[in-house]
């Protein structure tokens, strides 16, 4: 064979290089028009390089020596402008085995995926079947109109018992299905297991259980209503919903993007239900994170770090002994700090831990992105006794009620275990502000508790001793003196929460009053809503002004009663 002349094969590598460069770039803006979105790997570059990168891609994977990311056009032209080299991972082939049920019966055998309608179905079924102990709730619609659902399950399901509320929920990126599946066979199995007694009946007697299988339908059903093998990591709209919550160092829209339909619709349900745990589950490796997503251990930790620890540990050692060698053992033998693994922002969990005070896990189920039908029973028999385990520890920790000591009214306090919770308070617990009650999970020992409420004097728990295992409850009475007339703080509710800027927000009052409500930005920028107006009891409608968006504090004042302050997220 005759050999190009040196000069000219120097000419052509460059040539070759560039258009195989294109190529790989018209391959993925093809992509990119299909799917809304694009996968790739690249090698991994310094920390303070990706930490950067994160706030324009959607990191998936990191390992010691590659990055796995998806991107939108946005986050994958500005990678291109990085001049960083990567190969596209192209999405799986058109699944040859039969990955759909072919009818509700089949759906209902939990080794096959629902279509859209049969999931639609299911969950309705669930309600239908044991409506004593079950109630569907549709909290939401997509980007493209399919319902965001989810089950409630409890001993008195329709009334709001003062139990720990808990949730499981899965698939918010939508090729990672495994756990969508999963939590339909939990439910399953939550309810025709209660009547035999056992953890599963004290569970549901003990707690209010929530479980959301499918946060981002569109993303699953891309391909169609009946098929799962198109699926799509983003939303219809090309957001990642794991990356577009508010963020507790990147502030509100980290990743640039209006909250999409189907987080605003989650977090609303979030602040409705206040959930004292919750694990949201994905797939792409097999390991169970906890915050802080945020920042690095060495940066901060969470006050019940070794908490979260614990029943992170508590989580895979279940599974190992359940599963084959191999499973859940991703780098420390299947648990992992988030941070250290890698940082994200936007993410669901440290916006449950942080914002909403409550306590949330990130559960990676499987290696494979799309889960095998043939390996959804399987990933259920690995995983189902951890599942419950993991609800248990809901019911660990101190609970009960915060009340006026004259009049027995709910006060709604902020509780401080002292030398535990930071500075910051992410940990600190809030009593309900209509009924009083409250609960802490994820902590045990002897402590001394501080309560503190609006017109109330402070009040000081001394060597609170909670066992490890056991649940403490207490009857906290909070006195005087009061800082006006002997009535109680200003308490109220408001919805929705987020809240669309120029809309209409909706305040519960406690009493006839003059009331005087303010908003306050971060930067100190106030806007008056009311001025020492007489409203009514109940329900109260506002305008808000069309020109504000972000975090903003509401304010509420009384003339006979303390001020009390809420967060507000206008969008």
């Amino acid at each position: 064979m005759t050999r190009l002349p040196l000069v000219l094969f120097l000419l052509l590598v460059p040539l070759l290089s560039l258009r195989g460069q294109q190529e790989e770039v018209r391959r993925a803006e093809q992509l990119l028009k299909e799917r809304g979105e694009v996968c790739f790997v690249f090698p991994r570059p310094p920390a303070e390089v990706l930490r950067e990168l994160s706030h324009h891609l959607s990191l998936d994977r990191v390992d010691s020596d590659s990055v796995r990311a998806y991107a939108n056009m946005q986050g994958f032209r500005y990678f291109l402008e990085q001049g960083l080299s990567y190969r596209l991972q192209m999405p799986p082939a058109a699944v040859k085995s039969r990955m759909t049920a072919a009818s509700l019966q089949e759906a209902g055998g939990w080794d096959v995926y629902p279509t859209y309608p049969q999931y639609d179905s299911l969950m309705h079924a669930f309600a239908a079947s044991h409506p004593d102990i079950c109630h569907l709730d549709t909290f939401g619609t997509s980007h493209q109109g399919r319902l965001l659902l989810a089950v409630k399950i409890s001993d008195n399901v329709e009334t709001d018992e003062d139990e720990p509320a808990f949730l499981y929920t899965s698939t918010m990126h939508g090729d990672e299905t495994g756990g969508y599946v999963m939590l339909l066979h939990l439910i399953d199995s939550l309810l025709s297991g209660y009547d035999q007694g056992g953890l599963v009946q004290h569970l549901i007697d003990s707690l209010e259980i929530w479980i959301n299988p499918l946060a981002n339908p569109d993303g699953t059903y891309h391909g169609g209503d009946s098929n799962i093998s198109g699926a799509t990591r983003y939303t219809a709209d090309s957001i990642d919903l794991n990356r577009n919550f508010p963020d507790l160092v990147e502030g509100l829209h980290p990743d640039h993007h209006a909250y999409a339909v189907e987080n605003v619709a989650m977090m609303q349900f979030l602040q409705k239900h206040h959930f004292v745990m919750s694990a949201n589950f994905h797939a792409g490796a097999e390991v169970v994170n906890y915050p802080w997503d945020s920042w690095t251990s060495s940066e901060r930790t969470h006050a019940d770090d070794a908490w979260f620890y614990a029943i992170s540990r508590e989580y895979a050692d279940t599974v190992h002994a359940h599963a084959p060698a191999g499973y859940m053992t991703y780098l420390d033998n299947g648990v992992t700090n988030g941070g250290d693994w890698y940082q994200i922002s936007g993410g669901r969990q440290d916006y449950v831990t942080g914002f909403l005070h409550g306590r949330e896990v990130t559960i990676e189920l499987d290696n494979t992105k799309i889960t095998p039908a043939a390996d959804l029973l399987p990933l259920w028999n690995y995983n189902k006794r951890s599942l419950l385990n993991f609800m248990k520890e809901a019911l660990r920790g101190i609970s009960g009620y915060v009340t006026d000591s004259l009049t027995g009214a709910p006060v709604p306090a902020r509780l401080v275990i002292l030398h535990h919770d930071d500075d910051s308070c992410y940990s600190c617990t809030f009593s309900d502000s209509l009924t009083g009650y409250f609960s802490r999970p994820g902590i045990s020992g002897t402590y001394d508790l501080q309560l503190t409420a609006g017109g109330y004097a402070d009040k000081l728990l001394t060597a609170i001793t909670i066992p490890p295992d056991s649940l403490v409850t207490l009857t906290i009475l909070m006195s005087g003196p009061l800082s006006k007339e002997q009535f109680p703080a200003t308490t109220f509710t408001l919805s929705p929460n987020p809240v669309r800027a120029g809309s209409t927000l909706r305040l519960v009052l406690p009493r006839e009053d003059r009331y005087t409500i303010a908003l306050t930005s971060p930067a100190g920028r106030q806007i008056i809503l009311i001025n020492r107006k007489k409203l009514g009891e109940g329900s109260n409608i506002f305008p808000l002004p069309a020109g504000i968006r972000g975090l903003w504090l509401i304010t509420v004042t009384a003339e006979r009663s303390a001020p009390e302050t809420r967060k507000l997220i206008i969008y």
